[in-house]
């Protein structure tokens, strides 16, 4: 069973993966509901030269397996 730290680290290695221009990664929240770690929180990532965007984002990841079992992101308003 995964902390909270490694639940941390692979929560930003899969954002990484979706976003290759990742600025700043940001967790509001996280908390464990049955078995799984949920993070909440906002991403910043370039779009082209001096653009960036911000998203708002939830996860949610198996503690056993380390699975991301559901990811959304939404705009920041």
């Amino acid at each position: 069973m995964m902390d909270s730290k490694e639940a941390e680290t692979r929560a930003r290695e899969f954002i990484k993966q979706k976003h290759s221009k990742v600025e700043r990664i940001l967790f509001k929240t996280m908390y464990r509901e049955e078995n799984l770690w949920i993070l909440q929180g906002e991403v910043r990532f370039k779009r082209a030269f001096f653009f960036g965007v911000n998203r708002s984002f939830e996860l949610r990841m198996n503690m056993d397996t380390g699975e991301v079992v559901f990811y959304k992101e939404n705009p920041l308003s």
